[in-house]
C-alpha cells in the first residue's frame, strides 16, 4: 500500500489487529506501507523488543511521550517535570527517537493566566535545554478543553506558539494537534500563518468524535492542502479510534489525501 502524503501510525491505538506486542504492531505498519510509528509512554514498554522490531523492518520511531501531566504553571512540579524530561529522552535515545511530546497542564484558578504563562515558559526553556543536550526536540502539544481535556491552560494553538517563542531555542517546537485545534474552532490556515518553522510535527483526527479522516465532518483535503502550502512537509501522525480495522480506515484516508 502507498500514500501520496508520508504518514505516522500511532501504534497504540492502530494496528492492534497484530496483538498487544508493540514490535508486532511495528511490523504490520511496515507490511502496510508505513515505515513512521508513534508511541504514548514508554516506562511499560519493551524497550529492546520494540527496538529490534524497528531496525528489522527499517521504521523510525517519531514520537513519545514526556511521562506525568503535571500542572507546570506550578513551579512546584517543575522538578518532577524536568525528572520525566530526562527519562523520556533517554528511552528516545534508546530507540532512535528524536522528538518527545508535553502539554501544559492545568490551569490554575487563583492565578492570573499570564503569570501562568511565564512559569509554564520556564519549565519549557528548562526542559528544552534537557532535550537538546540529549539530541531530542522537546514538542510542546495543543490540547483542546472544548471536549477531551478541560481546565488545561494552552488549550490554543497561538498560546503553546507564543511559549515556543518566548522559550526561543532548537530544544523545543510545536506539536500542532489537527483535531484538537479544530475542536477549538481553530483551523491551520489561520493559526499556523508564518509559524512553519516551529511546527516539528503535525496529528490528524476526525471531528467529532476523533475517528480516522474522512468519517466525520472535517475537509481534510482543503486542511492538508493548507499545511503544505503553510511550508509543512513532514509526515502526518494518526492519532485516531478507526472504526473499522485498521487497514479499512487507512483506505479511507487514502481516498481523504488522494491527489494531494
Amino acid at each position: 500500500m502507498s500514500h501520496p502524503l508520508p504518514l505516522s501510525a500511532n501504534i497504540e491505538l492502530l494496528f492492534h489487529e497484530a496483538g498487544e506486542d508493540l514490535g508486532e504492531r511495528v511490523r504490520a505498519a511496515a507490511d502496510h506501507g508505513i515505515t513512521t510509528v508513534e508511541i504514548w509512554s514508554h516506562s511499560d514498554k519493551d524497550l529492546d523488543s520494540l527496538r529490534g522490531a524497528l531496525d528489522a523492518t527499517g521504521s523510525t520511531l517519531h514520537t513519545l511521550l514526556v511521562e506525568g501531566r503535571l500542572t507546570l504553571a506550578d513551579g512546584g512540579t517543575h522538578e518532577a517535570f524536568l525528572g520525566h524530561v530526562r527519562d523520556a529522552a533517554r528511552a528516545a535515545a534508546r530507540l532512535g527517537c528524536t522528538r518527545i511530546v508535553t502539554g501544559s497542564g492545568v490551569g490554575l484558578p487563583y492565578m492570573k493566566r499570564a503569570v501562568q504563562h511565564g512559569i509554564v515558559v520556564d519549565a519549557l526553556k528548562a526542559g528544552a535545554e534537557i532535550a537538546a543536550a540529549h539530541g531530542v526536540t522537546l514538542l510542546l502539544e495543543n490540547l483542546n478543553t472544548a471536549v477531551d481535556h478541560p481546565g488545561t491552560l494552552f488549550d490554543t494553538t497561538t498560546e503553546c506558539l507564543e511559549a515556543v517563542r518566548a522559550v526561543g531555542s532548537p530544544g523545543l517546537a510545536l506539536l500542532y494537534d489537527a483535531y484538537h485545534s479544530l475542536q477549538m474552532g481553530e483551523t491551520p490556515e489561520q493559526v499556523l500563518a508564518g509559524s512553519a518553522e516551529v511546527v516539528s510535527h503535525v496529528q490528524i483526527a476526525d471531528l467529532p468524535d476523533r475517528t480516522e479522516p474522512g468519517t466525520g465532518t472535517v475537509d481534510w483535503h482543503a486542511r492538508l492542502t493548507a499545511l503544505r502550502e503553510l511550508g509543512y512537509q513532514g509526515p502526518i501522525g494518526l492519532e485516531y479510534r478507526a472504526t473499522t480495522g485498521t487497514v479499512d480506515s487507512l483506505r479511507v484516508i487514502g481516498k481523504v489525501v488522494a491527489g494531494l
